[in-house]
C-alpha cells in the first residue's frame, strides 16, 4: 500500500478497511440501497486518489455492526481532518464520504426501524401504576405476557423519572427475554436510557424530528392521532405506526369528547401506510369489529390492568383477535 500525500498510512488502511466492509457487507435494505451505492462510488474514488487497489469484502454485516462501522469511518474522517492527519488529497472525495457515511446511517435505521415496526400487531397492553388494582405493575406486566401480549407500553403520569426508571429497567428486561416490544409513553430520555423499543409520544409533545435525535436508530416512534389530518400529518413526520381512538368510550383516558366508532377507523386505515394501533374502550367483546376495520394492535389498559385476573384477561383478548383474523 502507498503513502498518499497529506494521509499518513494508518489512517489510509483502517479508512479503507471500514469504507469496503460497509461497502461488501452492509445489508442492501430498501433505504439504505441508495445511499450503499453512493458509499461504493465515493470509496472507489478514495482508492484511486491514494493509489491503492480497491476491493469490497463479502463479509455480510448486522444492520448494528454496519451502524458500528459507519460511526468508526465517520471518526476516521474526522481523523484524518485534524493536525495529525492532514487531510485527504481531494476535498471533493471527503465530502462525498461524508454524505455518503451519513445517509447510509439514516438509511441502515429507517429500514431497522420499518423491521421493527413490524412486531406492532396483536395485543397492546398499556401499563399504568393507577390502573392496577392496587397491585404491582410488574405483576400486571407478567401477567400480560403470559396471556400473549406482543406489546407493552409503561406510562406513568405522576412519579418523578427517578422513580420512573427502575420499573422501566425491569420492563424492558421483562420484554427482552420473551420477544415483547416495550415503548415508553412520552419519556424520550427514559426509552434512551433503558434502550426499550421506542417511544409513543402525544399531539402536544416533542416533535417528531427532535425525538427521533434521541433515540437509537432501531427504536420506533409511535404518535397519537384522533383525526384523521393529525394521523397523516404523524405518517409524513415519520413517525413509525400510528394511534387512533378512542374507538369505545374510555374509561382511563378523558377529554370530554365521545368515541370515535368504527367508521373512522376504517378511513383511518384507508390513510394510514403504517402500523394502525386502535385504542379506547377495547375489550375482547368489543374488538372484533376493531380487528375488521384493520387495525394492526389493539391497545388496553384497564381490560388487563383492572381485571381481577390480568393474565386470562390478556389471552381473551388475544384469541379474539386471532378470531377476528388479527396478527397476534
Amino acid at each position: 500500500m502507498t503513502q498518499s500525500r497529506g494521509l499518513p498510512q494508518p489512517y489510509q488502511a483502517s479508512l479503507l478497511h471500514c469504507l469496503n466492509s460497509l461497502a461488501g457487507g452492509c445489508p442492501e435494505g430498501e433505504s439504505a440501497s441508495a445511499p450503499l451505492s453512493s458509499l461504493r462510488e465515493a470509496t472507489s474514488a478514495l482508492a484511486s486518489e491514494v493509489g491503492v487497489r480497491n476491493g469490497a469484502t463479502a463479509t455480510a454485516l448486522k444492520p448494528t455492526d454496519a451502524l458500528t462501522l459507519v460511526d468508526t469511518a465517520r471518526g476516521l474522517l474526522s481523523a484524518v481532518r485534524g493536525p495529525a492527519g492532514g487531510g485527504l488529497p481531494n476535498a471533493q472525495v471527503t465530502d462525498a464520504l461524508d454524505a455518503a457515511l451519513d445517509s447510509l446511517a439514516a438509511g441502515i435505521g429507517t429500514d431497522m426501524r420499518h423491521a421493527q415496526a413490524d412486531r406492532v400487531r396483536g395485543l397492546y397492553v398499556i401499563i399504568d401504576p393507577e390502573v392496577t388494582g392496587g397491585r404491582d405493575p410488574m405483576e400486571i406486566a407478567r401477567a400480560a405476557v403470559r396471556g400473549g401480549a406482543s406489546m407493552l407500553q409503561l406510562r406513568d403520569k405522576l412519579r418523578d423519572k427517578g422513580e420512573i426508571l427502575p420499573l422501566a429497567r425491569s420492563l424492558q428486561q421483562l420484554c427482552e427475554e420473551n420477544g415483547v416490544l416495550l415503548i415508553m409513553n412520552d419519556h424520550v430520555d427514559l426509552a434512551a436510557a433503558v434502550v426499550s423499543g421506542g417511544v409513543h409520544v402525544g399531539q402536544t409533545d416533542m416533535p417528531v424530528a427532535e425525538v427521533r435525535k434521541l433515540l437509537a436508530p432501531h427504536q420506533v416512534l409511535g404518535r397519537s392521532n384522533r383525526q384523521i389530518d393529525l394521523l397523516i400529518q404523524s405518517q409524513m413526520m415519520g413517525a413509525d405506526h400510528v394511534a387512533f381512538g378512542a374507538i369505545y368510550t374510555s374509561t382511563t383516558k378523558g377529554g370530554g369528547r365521545g368515541p370515535q366508532g368504527i367508521d373512522p377507523l376504517r378511513r383511518a386505515r384507508a390513510a394510514t401506510r403504517v402500523p394502525l394501533v386502535a385504542i379506547g374502550g377495547i375489550t375482547a367483546e368489543n374488538v372484533a369489529p376493531v380487528v375488521e376495520a384493520g387495525a394492526d394492535a389493539i391497545c388496553v389498559t384497564a381490560a388487563v390492568g383492572s381485571a381481577p385476573e390480568p393474565e386470562a384477561a390478556a389471552s381473551r383478548l388475544v384469541e379474539a383477535i386471532r378470531s377476528a383474523g388479527g396478527r397476534v
